[in-house]
Formats: structure tokens, C-alpha cells, sequence
């Protein structure tokens, strides 16, 4: 995953955790720099809520900080969620949002980052302390075309000789059947009559 160098990221964070919710929310965040930054002047925010100052935290260099909601205090919505992260001096660093329902267990992760400052995210499931991962679970679904049958249709000539074969294969059947039994081939073809007794 490519971002641009010196840079605190919200890399992923996860409003719908499997059973509670106070125990699983976590947020994020990514330092792009080579050295350790200091979130002195930092803040973290959801909505219009107030926002959470991160005085006193610093991420290593190509490192995460992970924040429960414990910690925090910051409360997840698991429909059209946001969370804004504040530069020092209070402008908007990085935010990212959702419109819809968040699904159970997956958190909403920072997929991709080009050179505009737009950022590309995806539900995904977790990856608290490292690089956020992209799991194919598409539905490969075969398509047919309409009003063709599925099966090939059988030409007359083939259907004679369809026929033809499955006649033949009772016809040998049959004469094995009767041959095997000497009643039945008694009754079918005569058998030696003994005259006198």
C-alpha cells in the first residue's frame, strides 16, 4: 500500500464489532514518516461529536496506534459513520465515512491513497497493528444465455441412432435373460417334448 510519506493517516477503524460494542470498536492510525511522530495538537472525532485530544501519543516511524473505545470514549455509529482526525491547530487532517449499515465484524480499512488527497476505503475484515489487507470473497456466477437450452438438442438423425442403440442394448439383454433361464426359453421357444410318458 503506497501513501505519501510523512503523513498521520486514519487507517482503519471497525463500528461493528462481533458482540460488544464497547469492547471491539477500535480506531487506527498510520504514521507514513520516517520518524516518530508526536500527536501533541491532534485530535480525534466521529460526527459532530466532541472530539477526543490525542496529547501524549506518538507513532513510530511505518507504525499504528490503536484506540479502544476505552480509551477514547468515542462512540462508532454503524450507519453513515465518519471519524475526522484534526491537525494541530484544528484543521480537518484526514477523515473518512460510510453511508449505509457497517457490516458485523468488519472494520471500515484505508484500501489505497493516489496523489490526490482522496482516500479509498473498503470493509474489510480487521487488521489492527498492520497492513490492511483486500480479501476476495466475490461470487464467481456462471451466465448463460437466454432461450438457449442448456443441453444440446438431439438431431433426427441422432435420435435414431439413440434409439436404435437403446433397442439394440434391451434386444441383447433380453436374449441373455432368456438364454440364463431355461423355463423362460422353454416358454418362448418350445422345448423338447417327450411323448409317451
Amino acid at each position: 500500500m503506497h501513501y505519501p510519506s510523512g503523513v498521520i493517516y486514519i487507517n482503519e477503524w471497525l463500528p461493528n464489532p462481533v458482540g460488544n460494542d464497547a469492547a471491539g470498536e477500535f480506531i487506527e492510525l498510520y504514521n507514513s514518516g520516517a520518524a516518530s511522530a508526536s500527536l501533541d495538537g491532534y485530535a480525534l472525532g466521529v460526527g459532530v461529536k466532541k472530539a477526543f485530544s490525542l496529547a501524549g501519543y506518538s507513532i513510530p516511524p511505518g507504525g499504528y496506534l490503536i484506540l479502544k473505545k476505552t480509551q477514547d470514549k468515542l462512540s462508532l455509529k454503524n450507519t453513515d459513520g465518519a471519524v475526522l482526525l484534526y491537525g494541530p491547530g484544528g484543521q480537518l487532517a484526514d477523515s473518512a465515512n460510510f453511508v449505509g449499515a457497517a457490516p458485523e465484524g468488519k472494520s471500515f480499512s484505508r484500501m489505497d491513497y493516489g496523489t490526490a488527497p482522496i482516500a479509498h476505503f473498503a470493509f474489510e475484515y480487521p487488521t489492527p497493528g498492520a497492513v490492511n489487507k483486500k480479501v476476495d470473497t466475490t461470487v464467481h456466477v456462471n451466465s448463460y444465455p437466454f432461450g438457449v437450452p442448456l443441453a444440446p438438442q438431439l438431431s433426427p438423425g441422432g435420435f435414431i441412432v439413440l434409439m436404435f442403440g437403446v433397442a439394440s442394448f434391451f434386444l441383447v439383454f433380453f436374449i441373455y435373460v432368456i438364454q440364463k433361464n431355461r423355463n423362460i426359453s422353454d416358454f418362448f421357444f418350445g422345448g423338447d417334448e417327450k411323448s409317451g410318458l
